[in-house]
């Protein structure tokens, strides 16, 4: 993948992200949000890294490893946004999430 910057980018920074606000900086810049100390951060990223193809895709992924609030969102977002590529992510993680059950 280039490292050019795409039309969703504008700036790269290596300071940590506000809380609020405009978060600029393409795949580096959400790599930088997901591994921020705040939760809200980290879930915002996520939706982010959809813009990036595959490589975000791939954070996505790795954020099934993170805490639960930030869990969850990914699992949303690889079920209904994640391609194969998320589904088979998601049946390695935990094949239950395919299973509807009466409560569902």
């Amino acid at each position: 993948m280039s490292q050019e910057p795409r039309e969703f980018d504008a700036v790269l920074s290596n300071s940590l992200p506000p809380k609020e606000g405009a978060i600029l900086g393409g795949l580096a810049g959400v790599k930088i949000r997901l591994n921020s100390s705040i939760l809200e951060v980290r879930i915002s990223a996520l939706t982010s890294a959809l813009n990036y193809g595959d490589a975000g895709i791939d954070l996505i992924i790795k954020s099934l490893q993170d805490v639960e609030q930030v869990q969850r969102y990914a699992i949303q977002i690889l079920l209904h946004k994640g391609g194969a590529k998320g589904k088979q992510a998601l049946l390695d993680y935990d094949p239950k999430l395919f299973f509807t059950t009466l409560q569902h």
